[in-house]
């Protein structure tokens, strides 16, 4: 798997599974059935185990009911698809958003393939799926939201809080296998 960079400018691509672009991204954990899963941080979509998560669109005019034509996400013209990013435009976004206390945020990389749409400092595809997921320690039940997201079968990694603030600053890079 190679890892991209955004490029400037919006452009469309189709990209295989094979060689998909990995982004990072954040998400929220749910309790379901017992079950502990990723949930998308702004819509209550559930990330599935072995399959891919596959995009919707969400759009403005449909949220409040109002007629919209149909589309493929991601479409042009519109916000909807997956999303994932680089490094560091995630870690500028976390710092500008108000995440609930309560929420807990998993930070990590997803593969996302099918139709992407390059956005510059993100892209937003067709289908996606975790690649590896980080748990802060600092979260409520992180060892036991750690434990349930092994589902995915990509490698969890527990993170201390000195580990946490380190991979959130601006100015550090992750080593070591990430």
């Amino acid at each position: 798997m190679r890892r991209q960079r955004p490029s400037t400018g919006a452009s469309r691509r189709h990209v295989t599974r094979d060689d998909p672009v990995v982004g990072w991204r954040f998400w929220g954990v749910s309790l379901r059935d017992g079950e502990r899963r990723l949930r998308s941080p702004f819509r209550d979509t559930l990330w599935p185990v072995d399959e891919p998560l596959v995009a919707e669109c969400f759009g403005t005019r449909r949220t409040i009911g109002l007629p919209e034509a149909s589309h493929e996400p991601p479409a042009d013209g519109c916000r909807c698809g997956v999303y994932g990013g680089s490094y560091r435009a995630v870690r500028a976004y976390l710092d500008t958003v108000f995440v609930q206390p309560a929420e807990a945020a998993v930070i990590g990389r997803a593969v996302l393939w099918g139709e992407v749409v390059d956005d510059g400092a993100s892209w937003r595809a067709q289908f996606a799926y975790p690649d590896r997921l980080l748990v802060p320690t600092l979260i409520r039940d992180a060892y036991q939201i750690a434990a349930g997201l092994e589902a995915y079968r990509v490698p969890v990694v527990l993170l201390d809080a000195a580990e946490t603030f380190t991979t959130l600053q601006p100015n550090t890079y992750l080593r070591g296998a990430w």
